[in-house]
């Protein structure tokens, strides 16, 4: 069933803009035609549409979706990539069911970005993240942060007592994200991944004494992309 995200739903309403858009030329619907409308918080329904002009479709609702509550909630961090990577990234996660996504800025970060430049990014990257989140037929739209430096957000982090994070680093030999994992059944977990130079002696100490695990992705080292849809891969698996 087609699938789209509203910012409100109602027993009658009318859809306009880009989701009327995306309706129309995108997905083809007809009037007669039954969607799943989502809300971004979790609240479904099933909507038929009943009405078409050349920039809105009127809808009604016939029926409402039972919310699924997800207890563990897992966030990636991932230090900004070069070029479009991070969008890449971000559509993946969101498919692996992220629910938040924190671009960083480390001190071998290559990509520097502010001001216009940033908020232009950040709303590129939102809507890259509900794209994907219709396609995969998610209940919500994982939240994109606003660009910070580690140091910035390593001080922001919650108490480790409910919450794992996990980093992967090339000079973790031997803990693996499964063995860590198995001990931290019920806390939210958050993933670290580092720029292509990696992190610097001094980010490792600080990221470790905040309350950060290292973790290995296996024998080789995998580019930041490939790392960060590795973990989240396997995150899935262990919880499935």
């Amino acid at each position: 069933m087609k699938r789209i995200f509203l910012e409100k739903i109602t027993d009658e309403l009318t859809i306009s803009g880009a989701e009327a858009n995306h309706l129309a030329r995108s997905l083809r619907a007809r009037r007669g035609d039954k969607i799943t409308a989502v809300d971004g918080a979790g609240n479904c329904a099933v909507l038929e549409l009943i009405d078409f002009d050349k920039e809105t479709i009127k809808a009604r609702r016939i029926s409402t979706m039972q919310k699924v509550l997800v207890e563990r909630k897992i966030t990636l961090a991932d230090c900004l990539p070069k070029q479009s990577r991070l969008d890449n990234i971000i559509e993946k996660a969101t498919e692996l069911g992220v629910d938040k996504i924190e671009p960083l800025i480390s001190e071998r970060t290559i990509v520097r970005i502010g001001g216009a430049r940033a908020e232009s990014r950040l709303e590129r990257w939102q809507r890259i993240a509900k794209e994907a989140a219709e396609q995969c037929a998610r209940d919500t739209i994982p939240q994109i942060a606003e660009v910070r430096t580690l140091d910035e957000w390593l001080r922001s982090l919650p108490p480790p007592d409910d919450t794992l994070l996990l980093f992967c680093w090339e000079g973790e030999q031997s803990t693996t994200v499964r063995e860590v994992l198995s001990r931290n059944i019920d806390k939210n977990i958050i993933v670290l991944i580092g720029p292509e130079g990696g992190f610097t002696e001094r980010e490792v100490n600080l990221i470790k004494t905040t309350g950060g695990i290292s973790v290995t992705l296996g024998k080789r080292i995998l580019k930041t992309d490939t790392a960060a849809i590795s973990v989240l891969a396997m995150i899935n698996y262990e919880q499935m």
